[in-house]
């Protein structure tokens, strides 16, 4: 079908998603290339090539080390390690991320400090002791 071949390009993906950080953008193209890119070109893995590769096409500087880049979103949590050496997979953590928390659709990217209040709901657990 021809909508399959008229999918998002990576330039476009990563514009929309607007990732604010080197390990957001490295997350962003795995997610790419895992989902959104044109069948032939979809992979479960990414490795520093690819994301040079993606840095290149999206108009974005180059990175000095990408590697390393990968290897902080792999601390992170955002990406798993591929089977083959330095290659990396995303996981759900860094698919959330890509999918729900990175701007494209509307959602609320000017206010990410919100998420801080969350710790005053700790207290309500407090009742579980009496087990």
């Amino acid at each position: 079908e021809p909508t399959s071949s008229t999918r998002t390009d990576i330039k476009s993906f990563i514009t929309n998603k607007k990732p604010r950080s080197d390990v957001q953008f490295a997350a962003a193209v795995a997610y790419y290339y895992r989902f959104e890119a044109p069948q032939a070109d979809r992979k479960e893995v990414i490795n520093k090539d690819d994301l040079q590769e993606a840095a290149r096409k999206a108009d974005r500087g180059r990175f000095a080390n990408p590697l390393k880049t990968l290897q902080n979103a792999y601390q992170l949590g955002m990406l798993d390690r591929g089977n083959e050496k330095a290659t990396f997979t995303i996981n759900s953590v860094g698919e959330n991320l890509v999918a729900m928390t990175l701007p494209g659709d509307g959602a609320s990217s000017t206010t990410p400090k919100k998420r801080a209040r969350k710790s005053g709901k700790a207290s309500a657990k407090k009742p579980a002791k009496k087990a």
